[in-house]
């Protein structure tokens, strides 16, 4: 004779514990109604570790249910190559705990609206959060009172601390070898707190950008195949999109660390580009343009195919002579007017007509620590060379450009550094070298870094970010050895942004030295 009456509790049904929002505000309503008190706790959890684990257990006697929402992908900043697990399986983790009652896909970047949607009787966070000052992104304050509006306590549990960067810097590193045996001596002797702190310190440097303004365009693609009557690749239009680069692009790097930034640039006559370069710029950059009656905006037009953003084919607008003697006065004008007001001059010369040879003797000779970056490129190679200048405090280049200034082709890198370094006088000398990192001479050697970067999406503009940043560093004085791995930080996450899209998020920065150097 059969079994019969209720299945045993082994092959019982589970109840569902991953909701989206919509249902989960649903059943968190119904909690209250019974009188149960709802929890909340919110994070990325790339990593589920033992503090994780007693954090969710304390998390659980505040109430009656436990609900945890988690980051998704997309806005999990952490730097190049985090999140390491994807959103599904960090909610699977979650909800295979037997303290959790309900997993959740938060919809935004911090918990604000889903505490607002939830209505927690207690949002619950780790002991590392019961200062707000230590909060490197400031939202710890936005979702308290947002708990307060919603009726609830912002409560913290009290056991140790444990970090998933740490156990993925450990165990689950993307990093080669190499790389992960470099982080490790360097934060032996730098911890992110410090690193953070002289970032944090650059709040104080005035700063004047110099250099020309480009307006690039992206114009994406689809590749359909030859033309049948043309040796031509025929393509199909997408969309485009526009991105305020050159030093407009390398202003705004600067703006995000530093609280007072002036840029002075030339355009061409048509107020379209202006508006647009000024709709772009943060809030604390001074625009000074000098505006050439004949010479047009800088616009570089490049076609690429979307999927795996393959540049196809570019084109420029530009009158790359040197300025008229008066524009030239104008220019000079601007500059003995401003530079006596800053700490710091940022030249970012593109070899594009504006900084003629009168106007590079004037910044070789400015008072204001004077941080140089020039760049070679298309329309100018072989002539844009660094030691156009006769002296700088900071120079930035890659290793191409190294190499033309230096006259030799096949020398070995320090050798030609100490050459353009001795002939500019310069403190110290960044050479990046892309996917080989980056190195740095100074009076106490050359220190040396490996790149950083996990994804590449668009190297377009990285540079710029890499000296941006930099530049304020090298003028407080920081160790070589630092300036080295700021810079490879910088450009890690330059290269997953698409051009000039938007520029360097200091938290997002910070964040990523923490998630390093643990």
């Amino acid at each position: 004779m059969g079994k019969t009456g209720r299945a045993s509790a082994s092959t019982r049904e589970k109840p569902r514990k991953i909701l989206g929002l919509s249902e989960l505000k649903t059943v968190s309503a119904a909690a209250r109604r019974a009188g149960r008190k709802v929890v909340l706790c919110h994070g990325v959890f790339d990593v589920v570790h033992p503090g994780h684990i007693t954090h969710l257990q304390q998390a659980r006697k505040f109430g009656d249910m436990l609900v945890v929402s988690v980051t998704p992908d997309r806005f999990v900043n952490k730097g190049p190559g985090r999140p390491v697990f994807g959103e599904s399986l960090r909610l699977e983790a979650l909800a295979a705990l037997e303290t959790v009652d309900y997993v959740t896909l938060n919809e935004w970047p911090t918990a604000v609206e889903t505490i607002a949607r939830l209505r927690p009787d207690f949002y619950v966070k780790g002991p590392d959060y019961a200062d707000p000052a230590a909060d490197l992104t400031g939202k710890i304050n936005a979702e308290a009172a947002a708990v307060r509006r919603a009726g609830g306590r912002l409560v913290f549990t009290e056991g140790f601390t444990s970090s998933s960067s740490h156990l993925i810097n450990r165990f689950f590193s993307g990093y080669q070898a190499a790389t992960q045996e470099y982080l490790h001596d360097f934060r032996s002797r730098h911890g992110a707190d410090s690193v953070v702190r002289e970032l944090k310190s650059l709040a104080s440097v005035r700063a004047l950008v110099v250099g020309e303004a480009i307006l690039d365009e992206y114009c994406y693609c689809i590749p359909l195949g030859k033309s049948p009557k043309e040796t031509i690749v025929s393509t199909k239009f997408s969309s485009e999109e526009r991105f305020a680069g050159g030093a407009v692009a390398t202003a705004n790097h600067v703006a995000g660390f530093c609280r007072e930034v002036m840029l002075i640039t030339g355009l061409g006559p048509d107020a379209e580009s202006r508006a647009f370069f000024e709709s772009k710029l943060r809030p604390n950059v001074r625009f000074a343009p000098l505006i050439h009656e004949r010479r047009p905006t800088i616009r570089k037009r490049r076609f690429l195919e979307p999927a795996f953003m393959t540049k196809m084919f570019e084109i420029q607008r530009l009158e790359d002579g040197p300025l008229d003697p008066g524009a030239e006065g104008v220019l000079r004008a601007l500059l003995d007017k401003w530079l006596p007001r800053h700490d710091l001059v940022i030249v970012n010369d593109f070899g594009h007509g504006l900084l003629t040879p009168a106007v590079r003797d004037r910044l070789s000779a400015a008072k204001p620590f004077v941080a140089l970056n020039t760049q070679s490129n298309s329309a100018n190679m072989g002539f844009n060379a660094v030691t156009n200048y006769r002296r700088a405090d900071y120079v930035s280049i890659d290793d191409p450009e190294l190499r033309l200034a230096a006259g030799d082709k096949f020398g070995v890198l320090a050798d030609m550094a100490a050459r353009v370094r001795r002939r500019l006088q310069a403190k110290c000398l960044m050479v990046s070298r892309g996917p080989n990192g980056s190195a740095v001479l100074s009076d106490a050697g050359l220190a040396e870094a490996p790149a950083l970067a996990t994804r590449i999406v668009d190297r377009t503009g990285a540079g710029d970010a890499l000296f941006a940043v930099t530049a304020p560093c090298a003028f407080r004085g920081l160790e070589p050895e630092v300036l080295c791995f700021l810079g490879n930080c910088v450009g890690a996450l330059a290269v997953e942004t698409v051009c000039n899209r938007e520029p360097v998020d200091p938290v997002r920065l910070f964040k990523f030295i923490h998630a390093l150097l643990r």
